[in-house]
């Protein structure tokens, strides 16, 4: 990937600036540096954020201010895409951001300071400045806001799982006190009305048949004690035993049996038992089954329950039928109004399969009332519902395209502010051809009308001007970006009289 990047951001762009400038103003050699230079600093980018972007604006500064007078395009566009990509890279990973920005106003301070010393020339040097502020500053701050904003994001999803952890630890504490006052108090019941009924079993003072009819009685006790010693069971198997593993599907199917449950179960699911699967998918499953087995037992007593657990393409799939034809869940199913219970349970399986990424529906069907889940192969890292993963993402992509919107905003307002200066530093600096050709040499200063401003103050590149003599320099034509652009007139006075006029073409 850093070997693709530097592709795109060193080699193409310094290519393109060696072919279309002219003969010499790019060497091979110097191209070369520029290309190790920006190979540096994508590598150092990531440990290294505010040297690899101090690094990269001195080598912008010094491309630029290598050809600033001769070629302002080249030195402008010659190391901008590396720039721009470093500087994202460098607020991206740089921890502490306060370095950064005091490097960017050292580097655009420096970067206008250097120009003026070295070329005298005011345009330059906003140029220069605007460079570092379009190239390093707005990326730079790019890449910062994503580093912020990815660390809330992630510090939401934290905080997030730590949440759904501590749901999940309170349902099964839950679970575990339910249990434990159904055990107590209902079975101590059951208990005492076992006991009253079999004293009543062998009094003497009763019929034959009426102690037979206790007898029969207290056998019903008996097997509603046990019931519910099955139905505490598979509350307190709502969670993981202390070892970690999880009961296979068989085991809870088995235990519902001997509590007179009439279970059976299908599917390829099944075999090998439940540690080939992911332990939070198989917990899930284990919970899903649990809940729907003891529902059976609570709102369809003698109802049969057929269970599939079948494997899919991307995980599992778990459907478990309850015949409810009569029965009372019947009625909850088309009335919840009626039902016995609160429906919490339900709720409770849709949020949990939701957590893992999977599918969950309840309700009635052509053969009863019907529960299904289908789950993953492995748990979504989302600790969220799904629809509010979805929600939170689509404000991240909202944020991120008003952001590229507004930064693009403002490097576009530099460049154009730029462009625009220079068009207009080029037509307020325009001597006229034809005024040209009627300044004749003697003429005195006072009569001679010219622009108010010069297109530059003191050009290094053309040949030296009379002795003694103090020189202006105008615009030939007011396009600042045509192949002519470098050209200038320049008129020399020497005791107020004209002794020089001359038509410089530069850069041919």
């Amino acid at each position: 990937m850093r070997v693709i990047l530097w592709v795109v951001v060193g080699a193409l762009p310094v290519g393109w600036g060696v072919v279309t400038a002219r003969p010499g103003r790019v060497a091979l050699w110097e191209a070369g540096v520029w290309v190790l230079v920006l190979a540096v600093s994508v590598l150092v980018a990531r440990r290294r954020p505010v040297v690899a972007l101090v690094v990269m604006g001195v080598a912008w500064e010094v491309a630029f201010l290598a050809r600033a007078t001769v070629d302002s395009t080249v030195a402008a566009g010659l190391l901008a895409v590396g720039l721009v990509v470093v500087a994202f890279l460098a607020g991206r990973h740089a921890v502490d951001g306060e370095r950064g920005a005091v490097a960017l106003v050292l580097l655009a301070a420096g970067a206008a300071t250097a120009t003026v010393v070295t070329t005298s020339a005011g345009d330059a040097a906003v140029a220069a400045a605007s460079g570092i502020a379009a190239f390093a500053a707005v990326p730079w701050t790019v890449g910062r806001y994503r580093r912020q904003y990815t660390a809330m994001v992630e510090a939401g999803w934290a905080r997030a799982e730590q949440l759904e952890r501590e749901v999940e630890h309170t349902r099964d504490r839950e679970r575990a006190r339910l249990a434990a006052e159904m055990h107590d108090l209902v079975g101590h019941e059951l208990a005492r009305a076992a006991l009253l009924v079999g004293a009543l079993e062998v009094a003497p003072s009763l019929p034959a048949d009426h102690r037979e009819a206790a007898r029969t009685a207290r056998g019903a006790v008996t097997s509603a004690a046990e019931r519910l010693a099955d139905v505490v069971g598979l509350l307190r198997a709502g969670d993981r035993d202390p070892a970690g593993s999880v009961e296979d599907v068989a085991e809870v199917v088995a235990r519902a049996r001997r509590s007179g449950l009439r279970v059976e179960l299908t599917g390829d699911g099944i075999g090998g038992g439940m540690g080939e699967v992911d332990p939070v998918i198989a917990q899930t499953v284990h919970r899903v089954l649990t809940e729907a087995v003891t529902n059976a037992i609570k709102h369809a007593p003698g109802a049969p329950v057929e269970v599939d657990l079948s494997r899919t393409d991307d995980g599992l799939s778990l459907h478990i039928t309850t015949r409810t034809t009569g029965s009372t869940w019947t009625t909850l199913a088309t009335d919840p109004t009626n039902a016995p219970g609160t429906g919490q349970g339900l709720v409770g399986l849709a949020e949990r399969v939701s957590l893992v990424g999977g599918t969950f529906e309840a309700g009635p069907g052509e053969r009863g009332f019907e529960v299904s889940a289908r789950l993953p192969a492995k748990p979504v890292t989302n600790a969220l519902p799904h629809r509010h993963r979805v929600e939170v993402e689509r404000q991240v992509r909202r944020s991120a395209r008003r952001t590229v919107l507004a930064t693009s905003g403002i490097a576009a307002g530099i460049v154009l502010a730029v462009i625009a200066y220079i068009i207009y530093d080029a037509a307020t600096s325009v001597l006229e051809p034809a005024e040209f050709a009627r300044l004749e040499i003697g003429q005195p200063q006072s009569e001679v009308v010219l622009p108010r401003r010069n297109r530059v103050d003191s050009p290094d590149d053309v040949p030296p001007p009379p002795e003694g003599a103090t020189c202006r320099y105008f615009s030939t034509h007011a396009n600042p970006f045509d192949d002519r652009r470098l050209d200038l007139y320049r008129v020399c006075f020497r005791d107020g009289r004209l002794v020089d006029k001359a038509l410089l073409r530069r850069g041919r």
